[in-house]
């Protein structure tokens, strides 16, 4: 059992960095539950359940500057890097590969109605599995360097832009997505399953609910001009424990806008270069399968 002093966090002055960190990570170490509880509460803004144990706690304990770690929401947007980023550049593959286990986190989802459009119309979609997040440079890369396939136009070799691997990555077409996803055991989801994770059993605007009370997503309001690491508005994640379902980037599904004249992809929830007015549950727009963008991605489904 941890010390309860431990338990209860009551941490050092943050001007004392090092003992800062030194207590963090006794908290961690100590072995006790409560004590990583507490620790999540306080630095962890992505998903947890018990599955990710053990690659939270090589990251709570890793200098990923978890202290110094501010909202996103804090000016200037465009500029911060999150711990995620960090830990994503170390030179440590066990570091690497801890976050990339987080990053590929799927949600289940069960089958129940999904409600369609701005009209609300009410459609059974089967259970089904979605990722809890847009696939990122990092897990992108590793599918590149697994397969061969070539990277995105904007990268410089197979390399990503620097502490950027937990950005959501882009500038991939629909036949891109849907082979990391088959390469991953997955594929690309319906419009219908998007939508469902985006809004749950009923007919919310947003995946939070109905009203914009503070910064939630990635949209032009935030002002960040540019993408933002996946995970970071935890306070916008969807019924289904999904998070960036609006804003950031575009999303490809496998639906055709027109079944009877397949030559465009459906793609959801808006992204950063839109308004919230673009960026909702029932947002779309449709692509030629082999059109790319800098915002557009995707996330995968199973």
């Amino acid at each position: 059992m941890a010390d309860e002093t431990l338990i209860k966090l009551k941490l050092p002055d943050r001007a004392k960095q090092d003992d800062f960190d030194q207590h963090r990570k006794a908290l961690v170490e100590c072995g006790d539950p409560a004590a990583l509880d507490r620790l999540i509460k306080r630095y962890w803004r992505w998903h947890f359940d018990a599955s990710l144990s053990n690659a939270v706690r090589t990251l709570l304990t890793s200098d990923l500057g978890w202290e110094k770690n501010r909202e996103l929401t804090t000016p200037p947007v465009g500029e911060v890097i999150s711990p995620m980023g960090i830990a994503l550049d170390s030179s440590d593959e066990h570091i690497r590969e801890s976050v990339l286990q987080v990053l590929d986190a799927i949600a289940d989802v069960p089958a129940g109605c999904v409600h369609i459009g701005d009209e609300l119309t009410p459609l059974r979609v089967e259970a089904f599995q979605i990722g809890r997040y847009p696939v990122t440079n990092a897990q992108y890369q590793r599918f590149m360097r697994d397969t061969g396939h070539p990277s995105p136009q904007s990268w410089e070799g197979d390399a990503y832009p620097e502490k950027k691997g937990d950005h959501p990555v882009v500038w991939v077409n629909s036949d891109d997505a849907a082979a990391y996803a088959e390469w991953n055991g997955c594929r690309l989801p319906t419009f219908e399953e998007w939508t469902r994770a985006a809004r749950g059993d009923d007919g919310r605007r947003f995946p939070w609910g109905n009203e914009i009370d503070k910064p939630r997503c990635n949209t032009a309001e935030l002002g960040a001009g540019g993408t933002t690491p996946v995970g970071a508005f935890p306070g916008g994640v969807s019924p289904v424990g999904c998070y960036d379902m609006i804003g950031n980037v575009w999303e490809w599904t496998n639906t055709w806008y027109d079944e009877q004249d397949p030559q465009f992809r459906v793609v959801c929830g808006g992204a950063w270069y839109y308004n919230h007015e673009a960026s909702t549950c029932a947002s779309f727009d449709y692509f030629s399968p082999d059109y790319t963008e800098f915002i557009i991605g995707f996330r995968v489904a199973r």
